[in-house]
């Protein structure tokens, strides 16, 4: 006479892949989940480690849109961090990149000016200036008031200067 046994062999191998996946998930995860000591400031958990410079919106946008499109924008903007950015007089090119749906985006070309509000007189915007980003969209885009947006300058030497969340206030 066979016993059955104690612990079906189905039950037991589930449960061994479960345990693998939790120790692959694990070991593969990034560091900072589940960590107590890191910061949610998004530089690797190191709270007193210097932001990068980067522009940020610094006010209400105004949207003017036709037909459900945005087809100008005018952002007021500053800097975030304790370095100065180089803002060109509309030299560079500028492309509005807009998310229509977790798997739809896309990016549309653009024209922009910059006005500066006070400042020094350069084309440099420092800690504490601010200045208004004026961007004309074309009248058949894809960009929408109700989704996100971001902003790009590409600069003539190549760098890019990305505006986030333009849209998001």
């Amino acid at each position: 006479m066979t016993l059955p046994a104690m612990y079906p062999t189905r039950t037991l191998a589930l449960l061994m892949l479960a345990a693998f996946a939790g120790v692959a998930l694990w070991l593969f995860a990034p560091r900072s989940i589940g960590s107590s000591t890191g910061s949610q400031s998004g530089n690797g958990g190191n709270a007193s480690a210097a932001v990068p410079a980067s522009l940020k919106v610094d006010g209400d946008v105004t949207v003017d849109t036709r037909n459900n499109v945005v087809t100008r924008l005018v952002v007021p903007l500053a800097v975030r961090g304790n370095e100065s950015i180089a803002l060109g007089d509309d030299a560079g090119k500028l492309r509005a990149e807009t998310a229509m749906s977790d798997s739809a985006s896309a990016a549309v070309p653009a024209t922009y000016n910059v006005t500066w509000l006070g400042g020094n007189g350069d084309h440099v915007l420092d800690p504490g200036e601010h200045a208004l980003l004026t961007v004309i969209l074309p009248a058949a885009s894809s960009v929408h008031p109700n989704n996100p947006l971001r902003l790009v300058i590409a600069e003539a030497n190549g760098a890019n200067l990305v505006i986030e969340d333009v849209l998001g206030r």
